[in-house]
């Protein structure tokens, strides 16, 4: 599936609470991985272009020998300064991964699995939360398997 990017729009402007939940396959020999929270594209910017404005940008870079990281960071036109850690969260591209996506008016925490412990991963935000339009999965992957958006009902919103 290796098309750049797999695109899915949030039925609704996302609020504090809300959750983006990604199940998914790599292909086996991958070498990378994105999941990207992207606001609108301007006009010029054409749909297999990189987003001019990305909230939160989470890659999973594997360089062999089974050495891995994560690179979080965020595009505002340009590039950002990356955040980069120890990949902790999916080791064996062989395995479907399961990654919930937690969002805050100020951070945006990965879980893998479930949300009933501490998050993975956690990046302060600094474009705003209810102006992302949509997730893009870029890389190697071979088969998004299911993407489900889960709204915190405590909102006050119907």
């Amino acid at each position: 599936m290796s098309n750049r990017p797999f695109t899915a729009k949030f039925p609704k402007n996302p609020e504090n609470g809300d959750e983006v939940y990604i199940r998914g396959k790599l292909l086996d020999d991958a070498k990378s991985f994105s999941v990207n929270f992207c606001l609108p594209r301007p006009p010029q910017v054409m749909q297999h272009q990189t987003p001019s404005y990305i909230a939160y940008h989470f890659k999973t870079i594997y360089d062999g020998n089974d050495e891995s990281r994560v690179v979080q960071n965020w595009k505002n036109v340009h590039w950002q300064q990356e955040q980069v850690y120890a990949n902790h969260w999916h080791m064996d591209r062989s395995k479907t991964f399961r990654m919930i996506f937690r969002l805050h008016e100020d951070s945006i925490k990965m879980f893998l699995n479930s949300v009933d412990h501490p998050p993975e991963y956690e990046f302060m935000v600094q474009l705003p939360l209810d102006q992302i339009e949509s997730i893009e999965l870029w890389d190697d992957v071979e088969a998004v398997e299911e993407i489900s958006f889960r709204y915190d009902n405590k909102n006050g919103t119907s």
